[in-house]
């Protein structure tokens, strides 16, 4: 089930549409009251959450609401995002973040990302909570490090440390002496060795803040 809250039934009219495939049941509330409710009966497995909902108090309210449901994968939709609001509404739970007024492709795309475990941000978000874990924590070089450094060639092992570190693709390819294109490319095989999605999941396994397990699919 989608559970669909917002005081704005016109908004909640343009989500349903993004993700009301066959099949899926949806579920729209417009106060914070029942949508604890929906919460604690229902068990969701997605929540599309307004920020601007009565009584919320924005980004501090999603952890307790997901006191109710820890298993539901929470997107946060505000009407004026900004990179703060996101972070903190992540820090306190929500597995994405993005405009209430997204693209409905976009939408059904960034339902089914949280579905299978992943975060969904934008670009620009995703770099500075990749700088704030490069900050807030050392990066591994040892050999009981999370991450199989084995897997990657030289230039690769060097690329993932930088990204630990919280170096954007640009620093990276300059201290590197090659070019941005090089360094997305070693990133892109990087990826697909590792098995992860994207360079927070990256930097979080270079920085032991995510356990490593192998990908299901060979790598050549």
């Amino acid at each position: 089930m989608i559970l669909l809250t917002s005081e704005d039934a016109s908004l909640m009219d343009r989500w349903a549409v993004a993700v009301g495939g066959r099949g899926t049941l949806i579920r729209r509330v417009s106060l914070l009251a029942e949508a604890e409710g929906a919460l604690a009966g229902r068990r969701p497995d997605v929540m599309l959450l307004d920020l601007s909902l009565g009584d919320l108090s924005g980004p501090a309210g999603i952890a307790a609401l997901l006191s109710f449901s820890p298993a539901t994968h929470l997107i946060a939709l505000s009407h004026q995002p900004n990179d703060e609001e996101g972070i903190a509404a992540l820090r306190a739970g929500a597995r994405g973040y993005c405009n209430a007024y997204i693209d409905p492709r976009l939408l059904a795309k960034a339902v089914t990302t949280v579905q299978n475990g992943e975060a969904w941000v934008g670009r620009r978000l995703t770099d500075r909570l990749v700088a704030l874990v490069g900050q807030n924590a050392p990066v591994q070089v040892d050999t009981d490090s999370s991450i199989d450094l084995d897997l990657l060639t030289a230039r690769e092992q060097q690329i993932a440390l930088q990204i630990g570190m919280g170096s954007s693709n640009k620093l990276i390819a300059q201290r590197l002496g090659i070019t941005e294109r090089t360094v997305k490319a070693h990133l892109g095989s990087v990826f697909a060795k590792l098995g992860v999605h994207d360079r927070l999941q990256l930097a979080l396994l270079v920085t032991g803040r995510m356990q490593y397990t192998s990908p299901t699919t060979p790598v050549c």
